[in-house]
């Protein structure tokens, strides 16, 4: 099943959420046609619009036909090398804007997508919570793989995520750590971890930079 991500009005990162809660979210407001999305199948974030159809949203956008070229008059040849001078510095103009906005954009839509993988790995620890938090309440301890229900920390790897080890920290709270692999050569063989204190209370912590972390692991 497709997981799909989505930038919000605040542009922030949202999802994993699939298919159908995306068309959803279309329909009470909360994405529109220029909203960004990505899925794992996508090289990059691109609108909703491109994707609508494909999700089934009536009122996708239809092509926009071409005009016909207005009848133009021939020029003079007095003004032709102002015209040529004109239209010279315009096209300049354009070639340093569009270098610009390309730029910004195209490592903008790069974080967005390692983000994304990033959530994805956090995720995969998200699951194994319940478990501990269980094995501590009937064992009075932090479980480590090889206890029961608790296996080999390369058997939890999946896309983003190469093992996970269950331990004890030494301040004595219980861990989990997934270390992270197939994101991008700036973050992976990091780690994301969690952590759970006699209370219950859980806390975050990751090696990887602030700029690829959903915003409840930032520091």
């Amino acid at each position: 099943m497709t997981q799909w991500y989505y930038a919000d009005r605040q542009r922030q990162q949202q999802g994993p959420v699939a298919s159908e809660e995306l068309v959803a979210a279309f329909r009470r407001g909360a994405v529109d046609m220029t909203t960004l999305v990505w899925n794992e199948k996508l090289p990059n974030w691109i609108p909703f619009a491109q994707v609508a159809a494909q999700l089934g949203v009536a009122g996708a956008p239809p092509p926009v036909p071409r005009a016909a070229p207005a009848r133009r008059e021939p020029p003079k040849r007095s003004g032709g090398k102002t015209a040529a001078i004109i239209i010279g510095v315009l096209l300049a103009c354009l070639l340093v804007f569009g270098g610009i906005i390309a730029a910004i954009s195209i490592p903008a839509y790069n974080d967005y997508t390692i983000r994304a993988k990033v959530a994805g790995a956090r995720n995969s620890l998200l699951m194994q919570r319940v478990n501990v938090a269980e094995f501590y309440l009937t064992n009075n301890r932090c479980p480590s793989n090889g206890d029961e229900g608790f296996d080999a920390p390369e058997s939890y790897a999946d896309n983003y995520v190469a093992r996970i080890d269950f331990r004890s920290g030494s301040d004595k709270r219980c861990q989990i750590v997934a270390q992270v692999r197939n994101i991008n050569a700036r973050v992976d063989g990091g780690e994301l971890s969690m952590q759970v204190d006699e209370h219950q209370n859980w806390t975050e912590r990751a090696t990887l930079p602030n700029r690829y972390l959903p915003q409840s692991m930032r520091h």
